[in-house]
Formats: structure tokens, C-alpha cells, sequence
């Protein structure tokens, strides 16, 4: 079947039409003509799948990895950089409109200053081909696993790494994990900051050769190795820690900010764009009184909008990233910013009751705000509020309770995840009893049709303009012509023009007078000898 992309999804795909459904069709961009088959009918949709491509975008480009559609986690690498940024842009609005009824400002999206090898960590599951190890990611949606020679959004030197540590694994014949025998490498794990890298080793029951150790120590730039012990099931990545060699924490520096992190510690995955981010909320924060940051994690926007409030308070549910967040304040010598360790819904309820709490940051996951965080907000008296959100779907269902009290003053989309739909964003809201819009103008409904003036009041009575010279007299750089006698305004006497010669009788001339009849032009030589520029 023919059919022509009307627009963009929310995970990259394009959507067309067909028989008044929509059709998904993965890796189509918007305007382009395709042909497709079917895959899978639902009652409210369909799946497509692109068998030929007869018109091309002008937004589509050649991607640059070879594995893109099979891996999955760069959805959006066939398609330029500028057009990926309108898509986010675009669909952060539909989702807005669709969600919570919002149509209002949307700032322009920052854009990401490398939009290719930016992520500074990574989580790689290990497979094993022909005896050797390798690392790379299920395809979505299956079990079949894709093997990954290079990954173009890992900046160069956690990619150099990575593939340099797998070097040596399959130089000391290392394994991958086995279920039955709980033993082997389950996960790679490795993170990147001001050119240090940190490596975990997610593996079953053994410990870690001490040759294999001491090759991987002498690799550029590696500072801290650390092994997880991991025989469960469970989703979660990290199992029993144990530090082997180096720096037990990682260290970076934010502008003026000092953290370090631990290695459960979760960090943006962009660190050149979280900075951009975190300066926009602390550019919305206005000063304040009491602050809570909901979602805290290692503390980093806290630290950074400390100068802004008399007492920062973030909330945390994970004690080692509330552990983790009290030192980075210490280390910061931020003495009004403190961490607890709390449920942030539960938290927030108790705070607001002790406290002049009148700003609140939230940074939740994915899966956005809670009912119970939802309902602390709507009942307490919290002035204003700044929301960092990663997915708009959650944003916009939680502005669309929140509209109740609050009104979104703006919303900034960052774009931290480039080659992927993904979008960072940052709303701020301001409760509606204290919302003051800024105007340049009186409120029409307000003034009776009379504008606003820079003049006397006009409550006063009769409006008098501000003059700069007397009511009798008009303002003017010439005398009035009307009254007959017109001189034009003089810099010097009147009787006696500006000369600069003597002679009254000569006018000032560059030649001589031609109606004299003895033209004389002036010269710069002598009359009888012409100026010649060369001998004879």
C-alpha cells in the first residue's frame, strides 16, 4: 500500500492514515511517500512497516551506524539535526495541547552543543560470539541481542575504552554469565567525567583476576574500578558492591560546582546540556525563603541555586544518593542546603506544615508526580514552582491536575538526548493568587478605554501634557513663519557674517571669479613648468 507521512509520534516514527486509522510506521519521516505492509491491527491503530521509500524527505540523512534500526536506542538517526529539534519541539506542544489544554508559551529548544558523542555513561548486557566477549542491546521489543562494534553518541573517550576493555577480557578468555553456574559477566558499566572513567564490573559469584586488574588499570584515563555481585533476576543492574582498585568516587566540576558521585549515583547522561538546564532553573528560581527540591538525587541543582534561598531542603527516597548529596554540599560549603532521606510525596506533606516553604523543584523519573505529591501541592500554599521533566507525556498529565491552583508561566524544552525523541524540559508554574503577569500597558478592562500615560496622573482631571517650554509658546527651531518676519536661527551675529578671510569685498572662492573673465584654475606647480611624473 502507498501512503504520504502526515506527522511525527512520540518515540520518532512517522504516522499516516489508512481506512481512518493511524498507522505507526517506524524510521518514515513526515512528507514523505512510502510504500507499507501491515503488521499488526489494534482497535485503535495500526503498525506499519516500510517496504519502499518513493519520495524522500529533504529532512533525511544518511545515518551514521550501521546497526541504528536494529539497535533502537537512536531512533532518530537518519534524520538532520535541525528537523530533530522541531520534532521535539512540535511534540512537546501536542502533548501539552492534548494533555493538560495548554497552548501557551513554549520557548525555543536548546540545542545540544554535540549532538553526537555526548553520553558520558553506559550500560552494556555482555554476549559472547565464537568464544569472545562483546557488548551490546536487545533489539525493542524481542530477545535478540545486537552485537555493538561502536556506539556514535558515547563520547570518544568512553567509547575508546569500552572497546579497549573488552580487548582485554577476551586476551584473559573471560566469559559471560551463566545462569546455572552463577558465575561469568553479566553487565559493562562505565562512566566518564573531565576525562576520568569509572568501570563496573557486573558479574556473578568470582573475583576479579588480579592480572586482568592490573592490564585494565594501565588504560588512559581509567581511575576507579568497581565489582558488583549480581546472582538475582530482578531488573536491577547493580547487585553486593565491592570497591577493587583506585578512587572510590568519581569527581566533576559544574561551573563553580564541586560533586562527586558514587557508583550507584545516577548523573545526567549529558554534561555539557545538564549545566544549560540547571542554569535555567536557577535563572525562573526568584529569591526565597525556604526550598524544597523533590527528587533531589546527588544534589546537584540544589547546589546550584544555593545563593537564591535562606534554606534548601532536598528529598531523596535512595540513602546512598542522600549520603552522596549532603557530602557534595560539605564539599561545596553550602551550610543552608541539607538532605533527607523520605518518600518526596510524604516529605513535602510534613514540610509545608513546619515550614515557609514558598519554592519547590521537583526532577521526577519518568513516570512523573504522584497522586500523594500531587494532592501536598494543590493543598499548600507553595508560591512558586519549577518542574524538570523528561518525558512530556507524565509532564502534561501532571500540569493538567496541577492547573487547578497553578498557571504555567513557560515552558524551556533542552535537548539532552540528541538522535533520540527524547526531550528534557523545565516549566515554571506560579500559584494563581500570586500570579502577576508583567504588563507594559493598563489592563484594558480596567481603564475605561483611556491609555496609560507618562504625563499627570489622569485621575487628577483635566490631562495636562509635560511641556519642556512655555504654554504660550510653541515649541520650534525657527521663528513663527505666520508672524511675517522670519529669521532663521543664526550661530553668529546678525550684521556680520561668518568669514574666514578679511577681504569683505571677495567672496570666499577655490578659484577664481569666471565671470571676471580671467579664469585661473589653481595649481599646485609652477604656471610655466608642468607637473611631470617622469624625466624626459
Amino acid at each position: 500500500m502507498k501512503t504520504t507521512i502526515k506527522k511525527w509520534g512520540i518515540n520518532g516514527e512517522g504516522i499516516a492514515f489508512h481506512e481512518g486509522k493511524p498507522v505507526f510506521i517506524e524510521n518514515a519521516i513526515p512528507e514523505e511517500v512510502i510504500e507499507f505492509d501491515i503488521k499488526r491491527d489494534e482497535d485503535t491503530y495500526l503498525i506499519g512497516e516500510m517496504t519502499r521509500l518513493v519520495e524522500q524527505s529533504s529532512k533525511r540523512r544518511y545515518p551514521l551506524c550501521p546497526i541504528w534500526k536494529e539497535c533502537g536506542g537512536c531512533a532518530l538517526m537518519h534524520v538532520k539535526y535541525p528537523a530533530q529539534c522541531k520534532m521535539k519541539e512540535g511534540n512537546l506542544k501536542e502533548t501539552l495541547i492534548k494533555y493538560a489544554d495548554y497552548n501557551g508559551r513554549i520557548l525555543p529548544i536548546l540545542k545540544n552543543p554535540e549532538p553526537l558523542s555526548y553520553r558520558n555513561s553506559c550500560k552494556l548486557p555482555f554476549g559472547e560470539e565464537y568464544g569472545e566477549l562483546y557488548t551490546g542491546m536487545y533489539e525493542r521489543d524481542t530477545n535478540h541481542f545486537q552485537k555493538m562494534e561502536r556506539c556514535y553518541v558515547h563520547s570518544k573517550l568512553l567509547e575508546q575504552t569500552r572497546q579497549a576493555v573488552l580487548k582485554i577480557m577476551n586476551e584473559h578468555h573471560l566469559k559471560m554469565y551463566d545462569d546455572k553456574k552463577k558465575t561469568g559477566y553479566r553487565t559493562l558499566v562505565m562512566k566518564e567525567f573531565d576525562s576520568k572513567i569509572q568501570i563496573i564490573f557486573v558479574t556473578g559469584k568470582e573475583n576479579l583476576g588480579e592480572e586482568f586488574i592490573h592490564d585494565v588499570t594501565q588504560l588512559e584515563g581509567v581511575v576507579s574500578i568497581w565489582q558488583s555481585v549480581k546472582t538475582e533476576t530482578k531488573r536491577e543492574v547493580f547487585g553486593d558492591m565491592r570497591f577493587i582498585w583506585g578512587e572510590e568516587k568519581m569527581h566533576l566540576q559544574l561551573e563553580d560546582i564541586q560533586l562527586s558521585l558514587l557508583p550507584r549515583s545516577f548523573f545526567q547522561l549529558n554534561t555539557k546540556q545538564s549545566v544549560n538546564l540547571y542554569n535555567v532553573v536557577k535563572d525562573w528560581m526568584p529569591r526565597s525563603k525556604t526550598t524544597v527540591e523533590a527528587y533531589s538525587g546527588i544534589g546537584a541543582i540544589s547546589l546550584f541555586v544555593k545563593d537564591k534561598a535562606q534554606e534548601i531542603i532536598g528529598v531523596e527516597s535512595i540513602q546512598d544518593a542522600v549520603d552522596n548529596a549532603n557530602e557534595n554540599a560539605m564539599l561545596n560549603h553550602a551550610d543552608n542546603v541539607s538532605f533527607i532521606c523520605e518518600d518526596a510525596g510524604s516529605a513535602l506533606a510534613h514540610l509545608v506544615q513546619e515550614k515557609d516553604v514558598d519554592t519547590l523543584i521537583v526532577d521526577p523519573p519518568r513516570s512523573g508526580l504522584d497522586d500523594t505529591m500531587k494532592e501536598t501541592i494543590l493543598k499548600s500554599k507553595i508560591k512558586t514552582m519549577i518542574y524538570v521533566s523528561c518525558n512530556p507525556a507524565t509532564l502534561a498529565k501532571d500540569l493538567g491536575v496541577l492547573k487547578k491552583e497553578y498557571r504555567i508561566v513557560k515552558i524551556q524544552p533542552v535537548d539532552m538526548f540528541s538522535q533520540t525523541p527524547h526531550v528534557e524540559s523545565v516549566t515554571l508554574l506560579v500559584r494563581n493568587d500570586d500570579y502577576r503577569p508583567r504588563r507594559r500597558f493598563d489592563d484594558r478592562k480596567d481603564r475605561d478605554d483611556k491609555p496609560r500615560r507618562r504625563f499627570d496622573d489622569k485621575k487628577g482631571g483635566e490631562f495636562k501634557p509635560k511641556r519642556r517650554y512655555d504654554d504660550n509658546k510653541s515649541r520650534r527651531r525657527f521663528d513663527d513663519r505666520k508672524d511675517g518676519d522670519y529669521k532663521p536661527r543664526r550661530r553668529f551675529d546678525e550684521d556680520k557674517p561668518r568669514r574666514r578671510f578679511n577681504d569683505e569685498d571677495k567672496p570666499r572662492r577655490r578659484f577664481d571669479d569666471r565671470k571676471d573673465g580671467d579664469y585661473k584654475p589653481r595649481r599646485r606647480f609652477n604656471d610655466d613648468k608642468p607637473k611631470r611624473r617622469y624625466g624626459k
